[in-house]
């Protein structure tokens, strides 16, 4: 059925562009009048600049030619007029380096839209009763003219997209026909305007007459063209600004991709969008919008197309030799680009990007669809460093457990091993030497069970994995009030909570214990603030209490000597996340640590 209906859209555009060319050839015989050569090639210029700069409406253009187009058809006749315009929007799409199939059916369009406007107009005012003023008829004329031009225009592109077979949406079509309803009306009001001022017998209307009267025009035509080129530009920055932020702030998702609505579609301008991922291991699909091929996934041979050929791919017609590109969209995609994703000379993963319209990827649409290409490849890359850096993380915590029950526990129960096998030995001859034996073995060994444990109890999840840092920190603070600790501690939580990383909640919440547990000890405090503050570009930690204090450079000296020291901890602990920690206190003037950690590191420090 869409083969069929694809084939009926092209039997029309061909029928078009047939008649279009004939009507071409038949205006050259009905040429009668021969211009003046300066006021002609004046008004060919500015008709050539507001054709050359359109003004974009949904996903056409539409230009403010019309008053031109009229005054050259009211000073030379319709068959000189329909002429130059058609060899001029030839000419434009040349120069914009369109497809042949647009610079043919374009052209024709719009030949077949005013030729029929004007005489389907002549026949309605040969059965319109005479009586009207000169003004008025000129006036009736043009309107007429000027609606008929602009109902055959869009009565035959809607008829190219309702034959086709992609869906042509009411929505759509009610935002191109007020649009161009008021492109008509701003031409007729400008025609009208030229009436009133000519119907006041100024005296002669010479080239400079024109070029004053269409000067505004030319001027409102380029600010108009300008102005609506720049709205696209701004929301495509808006929609790459928001592509970029989505990244950096779902990065340590395993879903990064899926959590938020990510405006691909708004900034590339196309109709459906498929990405590709390679983690080294595999290709996944890891994003998809617009009218894709759900289930088709990439394939060897196009794998090994991409790494031995790792450059962008632009189809913009289908045939034999790209088929494989157009194999991830159905029939109605009709242009596709491919664009790898390239992080230090190695492939890691595809964008591929179609539209249903053919031969319709211009080369800003080339550097559009590189620049985000780009983007992803930078995020993907630092997606894989992440989470090799993670592994790296795991691995290290796991040699440390192990190091730590080879020097600590296993060595003990060694040692206890040792010692009640001597003391078996030594039982019937020297008892009192084996119940030292056996006492000494036993305090070992319940030292052991005490570090087992622990060791255990550090395997499980953590507070902050569990219920998170907020909820972590109030469990902590209720405990603490529970031991019966006669001490006031105020905890308060600024900002818009953002998503932390697992490892970053970790080390909050180990400094927040640390903080804690030396106030209760030392401090001889009786009242304790702890801030948690989460801004755009950092994540503030505080804790402050009005405590004895202590000199932080002894406190240093000390940290030296003994490696445990709960200050050096919290040093290499913020130096992991690449935060800075700051300590103030003196003696008789109370503690505050603060911890400030960069967003970037709060999202790179996640465990997936």
């Amino acid at each position: 059925m869409g083969l069929n209906r694809e084939a009926a859209a092209s039997k029309f555009v061909s029928a078009i562009i047939l008649a279009g060319f004939i009507i071409w050839i038949f205006s050259a015989f009905s040429i009668t009048k021969y211009p003046d050569l300066l006021i002609f090639s004046t008004l060919l210029l500015f008709l050539f600049i507001t054709e050359y700069f359109p003004i974009p409406i949904w996903k056409g253009l539409s230009a403010l030619s019309f008053p031109l187009l009229y005054t050259i058809e009211l000073l030379y006749g319709w068959g000189l007029t329909v002429v130059v315009f058609g060899a001029m929007v030839c000419l434009i799409h040349a120069l914009n380096n369109r497809p042949l199939r647009i610079v043919l059916f374009n052209p024709a369009q719009l030949l077949l839209s005013f030729f029929g406007a004007v005489h389907v107009t002549e026949l309605i005012l040969l059965s319109i009763e005479a009586g009207l003023s000169a003004f008025w008829y000129a006036e009736l004329r043009m309107i007429l003219i000027a609606g008929m031009y602009y109902i055959i225009n869009n009565l035959i592109v809607d008829a190219v997209l309702l034959i086709r077979p992609q869906t042509y949406p009411l929505k759509i079509w009610k935002t191109k026909t007020i649009s161009e309803s008021l492109v008509t009306l701003f031409s007729i009001s400008y025609i009208t305007l030229m009436f009133l001022l000519g119907s006041q017998n100024r005296g002669v209307v010479d080239v400079f007459s024109y070029i004053f009267f269409f000067s505004p025009l030319v001027a409102i035509a380029l600010i108009s063209s300008f102005i609506a080129r720049l709205h696209q530009e701004r929301n495509r920055l808006k929609a790459l600004y928001k592509i970029s932020t989505t990244f950096n702030a779902h990065l340590p998702s395993k879903d990064w991709l899926q959590q938020a609505e990510l405006p691909f579609l708004e900034f590339l301008g196309t109709d459906a969008v498929i990405l590709f991922l390679n983690d080294g291991n595999s290709w996944k699909k890891a994003y998809e919008n617009g009218v894709v091929s759900v289930e088709k996934e990439i394939c060897s041979d196009f794998i090994e197309l991409l790494e031995t050929n790792p450059s962008m791919h632009l189809f913009n017609k289908k045939n034999e030799n790209n088929a494989w590109g157009f194999s991830f969209f159905p029939g109605s995609i009709k242009s596709v680009m491919l664009a790898p994703l390239m992080a230090e000379e190695e492939v890691t993963g595809v964008l591929i990007t179609g539209r249903t319209r053919s031969h319709s990827f211009s080369a800003v649409d080339t550097q559009t669809m590189a620049t985000l290409a780009n983007q992803l490849a930078v995020a993907w890359k630092t997606k894989l460093l992440i989470s090799e850096r993670e592994k790296r993380v795991l691995l290290e915590e796991r040699n440390r457990i192990a190091r730590e029950i080879h020097d600590g526990i296993a060595q003990t129960l060694a040692g206890s091993v040792m010692q009640l096998e001597t003391a078996q030995r030594v039982f019937t001859i020297k008892p009192e030497r084996t119940k030292q034996l056996v006492a000494v073995s036993t305090e070992k060994l319940r030292g052991s069970l005490k570090e087992l444990r622990e060791s255990i109890y550090a395997l499980r999840p953590y507070p902050t994995e569990r219920i998170g840092l907020h909820q972590a920190i109030k469990a902590k603070i209720k405990s603490i009030k529970e031991e019966g600790h006669i001490i006031q501690i105020h905890f308060q939580e600024r900002g818009t909570p953002s998503r932390l990383s697992t490892m970053v909640e970790k080390v909050i919440f180990d400094i927040f214990q640390e903080s804690l547990q030396n106030v209760l000890k030392h401090a001889k405090a009786t009242k304790v603030s702890i801030l948690l503050s989460y801004s755009n570009d950092q994540v503030i930690f505080r804790i402050k209490d009005d405590g004895v204090g202590f000199s932080l450079y002894e406190s240093m000296i000390k940290a030296q000597q003994e490696p445990h020291y709960g200050i050096l901890n919290m040093n290499e602990q913020s130096d992991t996340l690449g935060a800075s920690l700051h300590i103030d206190s003196a003696k008789g003037k109370g503690t505050e640590i603060k911890l400030q950690i960069p967003q970037l590191e709060t999202k790179e420090a996640h465990i997936t």
